[in-house]
């Protein structure tokens, strides 16, 4: 394993993807599939959940049990999703169907429908996802300087298509996406192996990504929320060589923490 990681989040980091996932896939189809009533506010809360707060980014499971609870749904019961998102080690359609063989509810054959035909609608979507400006240049800058990884929460045949169409494939080492685990986990794992937790730099743009890099002791550098080129641009001339020079401190950290959450929350 290089000394220097880079971690690398897709969707709403290096892929422009997010917005148009929640607006056409994610919120519409799980009103469809828990037949919620209120739409319109379950899909305006939907992306406020999943596109402009401190939840932003969190995974799809998560985000629609939260959806679900923010309209007193109570059309179908989910108490067993809830638990199994709350308990589960990993929140993923193949934990969930691993669920579903030992207590195939309602809720959770549900959810793994909606989750299967969000993936669908992803893939047969064709002139929706663009690479952020900035993006090749910047990881093509990570991979002179160590190990690039995407760590990703969203699908792997999805992000493994979009990297390939529009060129970031070959500028990264390995996927690690949902099927894989959490971020956290997998950056530990990459601790696990031998890796200097100094060494580590987690790119993001949700506090999903902060998080995973905070649990492992790791540096975080956040693309903002409609500042994605500028944010990449200043990564590649201004922060990629001081990871890898060793001389990304705590105060750097910090700071792009806090430009972070106040992009988040203006």
């Amino acid at each position: 394993m290089s000394e220097i990681l880079f971690c690398v989040d897709s969707d709403g980091a290096a892929m422009d993807t997010m917005t148009y996932k929640h607006e056409l896939f994610f919120g519409p189809l799980a009103a469809e599939k828990f037949e919620v009533a209120d739409k319109d506010t379950f899909q305006k809360n939907w992306e406020e959940i999943n596109l402009y707060s401190r939840t932003r980014g969190v995974n799809r499971f998560v985000g629609l049990v939260m959806g679900l609870e923010s309209v007193d749904y109570d059309e179908i019961n989910i108490d067993n999703l809830t638990r199994w998102v709350n308990e589960t080690e990993s929140l993923s359609e193949d934990s969930l169907a691993a669920e579903i063989e030992k207590e195939g509810t309602e809720d959770l054959e549900r959810a793994l429908a909606w989750s299967k035909a969000v993936n669908q609608g992803i893939t047969d979507a064709e002139g929706h996802d663009v690479a952020f400006d900035g993006a090749v240049e910047g990881l093509d800058k990570m991979k002179e300087q160590g190990t690039v990884y995407v760590v990703s929460s969203a699908n792997r045949e999805a992000v493994e298509d979009e990297w390939t169409r529009h060129g970031l494939i070959e500028h990264v080492d390995d996927l690690y996406c949902q099927d894989r685990g959490k971020k956290a986990d997998v950056i530990a794992g990459f601790i696990a192996d031998g890796a200097d937790p100094h060494n580590i730099l987690m790119v993001g743009d949700s506090p999903g990504d902060l998080e995973a890099a905070e649990d492992n002791g790791t540096w975080f550098y956040p693309i903002l929320v409609g500042d994605e080129k500028e944010s990449w641009d200043n990564l590649r001339n201004n922060v990629v060589e001081k990871v890898a020079n060793g001389e990304f401190t705590q105060e750097d950290h910090d700071h792009y923490k806090e430009k972070f959450w106040n992009n988040l929350d203006n």
